[in-house]
């Protein structure tokens, strides 16, 4: 799959300009815009319908991403065209197994997917990774103006970074806490908002629930160990 990934990507990337250490577009529009939230919604109902065409303009419309988080680690000693590579097999991978919620976007969702993607590629090559900040050139406009990632995702910087990280890490959560019992599944839903964004005290999920606060308790000690085993293995 990296083969063909690169090959994919050496058509776009001979359109990218290398100068000192940000990579940038030359020239005009070489990424597709990204969605509307409307437009997302749209493509992710066609694609849920079993629209394979859907899925590849989900991707399509989300590569910018792979572009900015491939820069961060452009001094790992890997060859650009591999990272990139590698991070459009976390974005499919985040487009194939997306969970529509309210709460949470999918760019914040892929990025996870594309930086994990990125990082257990560099970890396996023992190359060393070097982070950028989310305020970074990404691409430059018609007009001489820089894009950057908080534009993509329509806020300011610490906004952004802030929201991405606690949208993803509840995004990866949700994903584990899936193969729970229902009730295991209702403990962690409530204790940390899966469903609908509030996280409660455990308290205010025994109470919801029925049960005691110290059996919440025990039960949810349980349940984060299960998680974190199963999270690390994969």
């Amino acid at each position: 799959m990296l083969q063909f990934l690169r090959q994919v990507w050496r058509q776009l990337w001979g359109r990218l300009r290398y100068c000192g250490a940000v990579h940038y577009l030359a020239g005009g529009p070489s990424l597709p815009p990204p969605l509307t939230p409307e437009q997302e919604k749209a493509l992710l109902d066609r694609m849920a319908a079993g629209d394979a065409a859907a899925r590849e303009e989900l991707i399509t419309h989300n590569l910018r991403l792979v572009v900015y988080l491939a820069k961060k680690y452009e001094n790992s000693g890997v060859p650009a065209e591999d990272l990139v590579s590698i991070g459009t097999i976390g974005l499919i991978k985040a487009v194939n197994t997306f969970t529509p919620v309210r709460s949470i976007k999918l760019a914040t969702y892929a990025s996870r997917c594309i930086g994990n993607e990125i990082l257990m590629y560099l970890r396996k090559s023992s190359n060393r990774r070097q982070e950028a900040s989310i305020d970074e050139p990404l691409n430059v406009d018609g007009d001489g103006n820089e894009l950057l990632l908080s534009d993509i995702l329509g806020s300011d910087a610490n906004a952004v970074s802030q929201q991405l990280e606690q949208d993803a890490e509840r995004a990866v959560l949700r994903s584990a806490v899936a193969a729970l019992s229902a009730r295991e599944r209702q403990i962690m839903e409530l204790r940390f908002g899966l469903t609908d964004g509030v996280e409660r005290t455990q308290k205010e999920a025994a109470d919801a629930l029925g049960i005691s606060q110290s059996y919440i308790s025990r039960l949810e000690k349980r349940i984060i160990r299960t998680l974190k085993a199963r999270l690390e293995s994969e």
